[in-house]
């Protein structure tokens, strides 16, 4: 009989095809469990704040004034170009090193978004929700990563 076609008897698998696919479930746990929590905080947040929900797809609604979407642009091609060069740096280390470069490029971001509200926006809770939404977002990352993937946390650690 072929190789490829050979039944391993204890597993029941095809012998070349037997990879492990446990990570999948994981994965879309984490991220349904993930967003899901992570929109009903904002949305709890903003009723709480009485902030209105920022357009998805309207960018230029979200920014406080010209010079606030232009150094968010920055942020947002430079953070791409230094994550690019942290994961070509990184290539033989894994994929450590640029996803905390990434974590902190948007979180570098955000907290500069939450200084323009505070200068410029109209709504004085702008601010308050924004530094809230940086917050709580991380803590709930982080709780879904240490409860869906525990091996990757210690290998982060």
């Amino acid at each position: 009989m072929d190789g490829m076609n050979r039944m391993d008897g204890m597993t029941g698998m095809t012998g070349y095809y037997s990879a492990p696919t446990n990570w999948v479930w994981a994965l879309i746990g984490f991220l349904v469990v993930t967003g899901i929590s992570i929109a009903l905080v904002n949305w709890l947040l903003r009723k709480i704040l009485k902030v209105e929900r920022k357009k998805l797809f309207a960018p230029s609604s979200n920014y406080v004034n010209g010079r606030h979407e232009k150094v968010d642009g920055y942020f947002r091609w430079g953070g791409a170009g230094i994550a690019l060069f942290a994961y070509f740096a990184s290539i033989e280390h894994g994929p450590t090193i640029p996803l905390v470069v990434i974590m902190a490029i948007g979180a570098i971001q955000e907290l500069y978004t939450a200084y323009m509200e505070k200068r410029h926006s109209d709504n004085p809770n702008d601010y308050k929700y924004t530094l809230l939404q940086l917050l709580t977002g991380g803590v709930i990352v982080i709780t879904c990563l240490f409860a869906f993937f525990p091996d990757f946390v210690e290998l982060m650690l």
